[in-house]
This record gives structure tokens, sequence and C-alpha cells, in this order.
């Protein structure tokens, strides 16, 4: 099912107006002094004085709720009646686009425009239409091919690229990465555009202001740095220690991301014994809220790295179901679910009868939706897909110049 019609979407876009805001930082500064992102929201786990809870919703506002926090794949290339049962079921935040779902870029745009008329019927609010498109390293949509470590960067062709995703609708893009490979044995090591610590900050604070620039928001992965890690995630947990002037290394790139106005920060589907020795990144508050939110005053959105292919997905200790709430609970307000929609389904529906009978799991999720719905407000806008584009206009201004 399509809906194109111009006068239905300019009735709903209207609330999502962009009001972004780019108040100028220090992208050199050392991690002593934390500066903030770009985009601050509220955050129930930042430091200083907490805002009151939203006051605990029915099931009918719950499950909307919930649906904000989560990141979904669809099946296809098309918003066929397959899609479009799953989407209504979840009702999701965003979608994350991958292979299956790209043919031709006449067809996605066509496959975003249908897919942001959905959202705003049936959501009130546009979707995140994610991407992963690595420079140098993964890609989707092709893009990016001439990064590589150590090499004679021709921006002006990157900044070409990031354009196409503007033009197709992307408005969020799941880089850069800030793994810097401390192990020169790390899975990581090819996907890192650069071959020292000063290349590696340098590259990304161009890259974030370059999406800036071009209305999509930059995500760091993955946090606090998972380049020690010589296993591969997505086949099993990476688990080790690390050390303290390694770890200073790590969050030091983080922080200069994030102050180069990173919105997004990607959490690592690792084990670090000396921070916590019972919980992956991704579902461990010492992590999230400790070192992220409060050391390093992360105001953005934190995300999950995909809940339902990785090696944290396959647990004996630890159902799917169970990973997703502690997820929440750990301070992630956004949860990605990248393949399998009727398994994700199923997950949904078991996080929202949790959430049904705890109070606690029910303010989260309400205070994360809050959170997203804000976000959206100041970020959304032209990048909606070229349907859209008529009738939401940009506000949004690009940060200060980089060096």
């Amino acid at each position: 099912m399509r809906t194109r019609s111009i006068v239905l979407a300019a009735s709903i876009a209207t609330a999502v107006i962009a009001v972004v805001l780019s108040p100028e930082r220090n992208a050199g500064q050392s991690a002593g002094t934390r500066a903030q992102s770009h985009i601050e929201v509220d955050q129930r786990s930042s430091s200083g004085p907490q805002q009151q809870a939203p006051q605990l919703a029915k099931t009918s506002d719950l499950r909307d709720q919930l649906g904000q926090n989560f990141v979904v794949g669809i099946p296809g290339p098309t918003f066929d009646e397959k899609t479009e049962s799953f989407l209504s079921h979840v009702r999701p935040g965003g979608i994350v686009l991958y292979y299956r779902n790209v043919k031709s870029r006449e067809q996605l745009r066509t496959l975003i425009s249908d897919l942001q008329s959905f959202a705003l019927k049936t959501t009130h609010h546009l979707y995140f239409i994610m991407i992963d498109e690595e420079p140098g390293a993964v890609t989707r949509l092709g893009l990016f091919q001439n990064v590589r470590a150590s090499a004679t960067l021709d921006w002006h062709a990157i900044e070409e690229d990031i354009s196409v995703l503007e033009s197709e609708g992307i408005n969020v893009e799941l880089a850069p990465l800030a793994d810097f490979s401390f192990n020169q044995e790390s899975f990581l090591r090819k996907r890192v555009p650069a071959a020292s610590i000063p290349e590696l900050m340098r590259f990304n604070r161009r890259f974030i202001a370059l999406l800036h620039k071009h209305g999509i928001s930059a995500t760091l992965k993955h946090f606090p740095g998972m380049g020690i890690f010589v296993v591969d995630s997505h086949k099993q947990l990476p688990v080790g220690n690390i050390d303290p002037h390694t770890l200073d290394l790590s969050l030091n790139i983080f922080d200069d991301g994030i102050n180069s106005g990173a919105g997004l920060v990607m959490t690592g589907h690792a084990l670090y014994g000396n921070l916590d020795p019972d919980n992956p990144a991704t579902i461990s508050h010492k992590i999230i809220a400790d070192m992220l939110r409060n050391q390093l005053r992360f105001r953005g959105l934190v995300i999950t790295d995909d809940l339902s292919q990785m090696a944290l997905a396959k647990s004996d200790k630890m159902s799917i179901e169970e990973a997703t709430i502690a997820a929440s609970k750990a301070g992630n307000n956004l949860l990605m679910f990248s393949h399998n929609s009727p398994r994700t389904e199923q997950i949904f529906d078991a996080v929202l009868h949790r959430a049904e009978e705890d109070k606690e799991l029910q303010s989260i999720i309400a205070q994360n939706s809050q959170t997203i719905t804000e976000f959206k407000r100041k970020t959304l806008h032209s990048t909606a897909g070229p349907q859209l584009a008529r009738v939401v206009p940009s506000t949004s201004e690009s940060p200060a110049s980089l060096k």
C-alpha cells in the first residue's frame, strides 16, 4: 500500500519540523573536559537533577511507546502486505536497511517514501531510516569505497557519497567506527579507516560534520571500543579485560566524536571483565550509565548493536527477551532487531507483556519514547524522502567547520 498524498503528509508533518541545535564545541579537548553532543535530550540516566518520570501508560499507549524503542529490519525491497502487517504490529521508531531492501536507487527512494508516509499515518512520527555504510568497509549502496587507512582522502568524493544518502532519504548513518585496533589481530582492524588514533579522530570529526551538513545523524560505535578483541562478536561473545591506559585512549576517541556532534552511540556486544564482570556492554548499567552518560556526558541516543543475530542472542545464560529488557534497563534508548520479523514480533510482545507488570520497565519505555520523539523533532526534516521533503522543510545548521 502506498500513501503518496502530499496533502495528507503535510497535515501531519508540521509537527516534525526540525529545530536542530548546533552549539560551538572544542573538538580537540581532552577526556578530562567533557563537552556535550550537538543534540541534547532529557535522559533519566544523566547526572544532575532528574526529570520527573512520565506517568505510567495505559496498555494501548504503552504499546506505542515501546514501538518507538524498537529499530527493525523489513523483509524485502517493497512496501508489501507482509511489511505493512509487521510494521502495524510493532510500530517501530526506526527502520534499518540491508542488501535485501535495495535493488536500485529509484526503488529505494520509493520504498523510503512509502515507509515514511506509513510512519506518519500509524505513529504520527517519521521513522529513523538507518543504514550501515561504513567508510572503506561495510556497504549496502556501494559508497565510500575510496576510503582506506593512511590513503589520501578525496573529501569531495566522500561528500558526494553522503549526498546520495541524503537524496535517498537516509537520516541516520550507523557510522563512523570509533574502535581503534589496539590489538593488531582485532576482527575490526580492516574496518577502521585510519592507522593512528589522531588520524581516526580527524577522519571522524570531518565525516560527522559532513553527515550533519546533509541532515544525517552520525552513530559512533561500538562503545566503549572493541578494538582489543580478536573474536568476531557475530560469531562469539568477545571476553577480556581492557587496561586503564587503553580504556582512556578509547574513551578519548568517543569523547572527541561526541564533541564533534555525533547524535547516537552504539553499544558493543562484548564483555569487559574488569569493567563489569557480569554483563556485556550492551546490558551493562556501569558502562552505559556510569561511563557513557555520566563520565562522557553524552546526551544523545544510545542504540544497541543488532540483537537478533549476534552471539549475544545465542547465549545460554539469558534469553533474547531477557537480554532486550536488560538492554533497556541498562540505558539503551533504541533496541535493534535487523532480521527475522516474525521473531521480532514475538520479542516485542514478550517485552510488552513484561512491561505491563514491571512498573520500572514501563517507566523506562515511556521515558525512552519521549526522548526519541524529542530527538526526532530536532533532527528529522528533508531526509524524510523525496515525496515528503516538499512539506517537511529543513532548518538544521551545520556545526562549526573542522580542521
